[in-house]
């Protein structure tokens, strides 16, 4: 099943039974945290597309939709992007497509994890101030985008 990935970013700020009774999550599994935790998570795997939730009133604060899967080479992500987001993009498209970003953090290695760029930039058009978050691989190909209020953003 398909998830409409730019009404779900329209949807940021909605709670959880906003979005399932609007039919945006093909699937009725309820969002699952820890014990004590800030947040509850709904991770749509085969959707590639990533949900979490403020546990206070279950509204909707973060998305993040994989196009890229470095374990598994042959993974396409399943569903269509918002324009003129592609399925497969580089950072030069990225920043033909946005511009140059707000911030970025150069890519580092943490312990045996290569950690790609990571570039931040704010979007326009939408019913609230929303920033998307772009990582990349170190070849520089778009590995995950979230997308988030920007009162969520602790960069």
């Amino acid at each position: 099943m398909t998830v409409n990935v730019e009404a779900l970013i329209r949807s940021l700020g909605n709670t959880y039974q906003d979005i399932v009774g609007a039919d945006l999550i093909p699937y009725k599994t309820k969002p699952t945290g820890f014990s004590g935790g800030d947040f509850l998570s709904l991770d749509m795997v085969k959707e590639g597309v990533y949900l979490a939730f403020k546990r206070d009133g279950k509204y909707l604060f973060s998305i993040t939709v994989t196009l890229r899967n470095s374990e598994d080479p042959s993974y396409s992500f399943p569903n269509e992007l918002p324009t003129p987001l592609q399925k497969r993009m580089s950072i030069q498209g990225v920043h033909e497509a946005f511009g140059l970003p707000d911030k970025s953090i150069s890519p580092r290695h943490i312990g045996r994890l290569n950690i790609g760029l990571k570039e931040r930039y704010t979007l326009e058009g939408f019913h609230i101030p929303v920033v998307m978050e772009v990582t990349y691989d170190l070849a520089e190909l778009v590995e995950s985008i979230t997308f988030m209020p920007t009162s969520e953003l602790r960069w």
